[in-house]
Formats: C-alpha cells, structure tokens, sequence
C-alpha cells in the first residue's frame, strides 16, 4: 500500500506545480536551451570547455524560483526537463521523488555531451541518474534507502517501464524470492535475455528449459552463458559445448562471450572442460593462446577447483595480457 500511495501522489503534482506561471526571462532561457538541443556537462572536449549551454544552466538554476523549475521538468524539451530536474537536485528541492517517478514511463532521448563523450539517454533515465550516486552530479539529492527500495519495486512490476536503469537492476538482482515470479513472468512474456540471468540465480529446475530458449538464438546466446554460469546445471553443459567448438573455428573474436564461457565452463568440473582449458594452452596461435587464455586465468581465479589450479602456472601471459586479467575480472560480477 505505501508504494501505491506514494505512486498515486507523484501523478498529482504535476497538476499542482503546473498552475505556477513562468517568468519570461525563464521561458527565454528554456528557449534558448532548446534551440542548442543538448546536455552539456560543466566541461566538454578533451580541454574541458565550458559551454554556453552550461551557463544557460547555471543561470537558470541561480534564477528559477523551484516552482518554475518543477514545471519546467514537464516542459517540451527534453534538455529543458533533464536541466530542471537536475537543478532540483542540486538544490535537495522535496519534489524530486515524486517528480522522478512521474517520469519512469519518459522515454524520450536527450543528446548528452559530457567531458569527451557525446552519447544519447532516455529522460526517464538521466532522472534516475542524477539521484544515484557517482552519476552526473555529486552534489544532487540523492535517493535515501526507503526511496531506492521503492523505486526498485516499481521499475521490476510495471511492465510499461522500459528504462535502461530496469535492466540494470534485474541483471544486478539477488534471488529474492518475493521477485522470483515477476522475474520468470518477464523472462516467459517479454523474453527478456538480462532477466535471464537473474532467473537463473534461483536455480529453479522448474526454469530449465525457458532459459535453454536463449541458447537458440546467438544474439542471446550471451547471456544464456551467463545464466549457465550462474545455474550450471549438466542441462546447459551440451549447448556450452557446442559454442566452443563453434567459436574456435572463427576466425573473428567476440570477446565478451568468450569471456562469459570460460567463466561459466569453469563450474563444470569435468574431463571435456579439462580438455577445453589443455586445448587453450597449447593453442599454437600466439594471439589466440594470450587472448583466450587470459579469459581462462580470468574464470579459474574467480571460481577456483584444485583441479583446475594446476592450470594457472602453465597459462603463460604476456604483461599486457596479465594486466588485463585484473581489470576484466569483474565485468560480469
């Protein structure tokens, strides 16, 4: 009931904060934002330039009473309403929870320009953004535990959410079990891949072959590894098997699932994972030998088994090689 409660009030105030008129200079300076059409950062560029646009910021966050700021988040722009909202971030404004839930559904994209990276975000999720720590803005209001928790709750049930943060946090999630049949419902209706991953923590026998689909098809196949990796049951191990053989005659390289089945092959203490890891090793391609095998130090330190320990002073790394087996260690966590 409180998350219902807290959700029904947050659709109200827009119509509250609506009726608060907007000064013309504010309005000009909405304005002029929209005509530039971008999020920019304090600095951007390699010399970290400071923008017109981040002055048009500034001043609209040193001026704007934070009514007209509320009511700017539902402005047309979608640089306009990012700003606001961060302003009102900045100035820990009460109005940011409700504010930030009444765009979970706000899928519009925003050009984003920050420090040397020009890239695009949904509005809904630069909100979410603002308010989690270490993102855009150190100095925002940031969500207490109450808040995450609620806001958790309603980007897993509402199925019109389609916010990157969503499968961010299903990836991420633990096998609560109060979680377990929203998540196979998004697995079975949605066919989602990243839910799959999470389904498989439960390591329900019930979910075998829903998350066997994912195998079928080599855009998912990814995370059909990861799931393998996170449920390895022998059911799996067949489909592990036939990846490998079948990546290893490619002549191109894709890194990450690669990556991803030697970390879950490494659950499967068996003779033909033991044959897998022998034939990495002995791989007479330099390049292979050093790529693959740093994914293989990779999987057999994260999971170790005597049986694989052996291994690791025969998988002989270059400097470069090694230095990399720390930093892709916790890729996928």
């Amino acid at each position: 009931m409180r998350l219902l409660f807290i959700f029904i009030i947050s659709t109200l105030l827009n119509s509250v904060y609506a009726q608060e008129s907007i000064r013309p200079e504010i309005n000009q300076i909405a304005d002029s934002i929209t005509a530039d059409n971008q999020y920019k950062s304090s600095g951007v560029g390699y010399g970290g330039v400071r923008t017109s646009q981040w002055e048009r910021f500034v001043t609209l966050k040193d001026i704007a009473t934070n009514e007209e700021l509320q009511r700017l988040t539902a402005h047309t722009n979608s640089v306009v309403r990012c700003y606001s909202f961060q302003a009102l971030a900045e100035r820990h404004d009460s109005t940011i929870f409700s504010i930030l839930l009444n765009h979970l559904k706000d899928n519009e994209y925003v050009s984003t320009f920050q420090g040397c990276i020009m890239s695009s975000t949904t509005v809904g999720d630069f909100f979410v953004n603002v308010v989690t720590p270490n993102y855009i803005s150190l100095s925002a209001y940031k969500l207490t535990e109450l808040e995450r928790q609620t806001l958790d709750s309603i980007l897993i049930f509402d199925p019109q959410i389609k916010l990157s943060a969503k499968s961010r946090l299903i990836k991420d999630l633990q096998p609560i079990p109060r979680y377990y049949e929203r998540i196979r419902q998004i697995v079975k209706e949605e066919k989602n891949p990243t839910a799959a991953i999470t389904l498989a923590r439960f390591q329900n026998e019930n979910d075998i072959d829903i998350i066997k689909n994912f195998f079928k098809n080599e855009k998912t196949e990814y995370y059909a590894i990861y799931a393998a990796r996170e449920f390895p049951h022998k059911d799996f191990y067949p489909a592990l098997m036939k990846i490998f053989e079948r990546e290893w005659k490619e002549r191109y390289y894709d890194y990450s699932k690669w990556r991803i089945l030697y970390q879950a092959l490494a659950k499967y203490d068996n003779e033909q994972t033991l044959n897998f890891f022998e034939r990495t090793i002995k791989a007479k391609n330099k390049f292979r030998r050093q790529t693959l095998g740093k994914y293989l130090m990779i999987a057999i330190t994260k999971y170790p088994n005597e049986n694989f320990e052996v291994l690791k002073p025969r998988i002989k790394l270059d400097g470069y090689y090694m230095n990399a087996v720390q930093d892709e260690m916790n890729i996928e966590k």
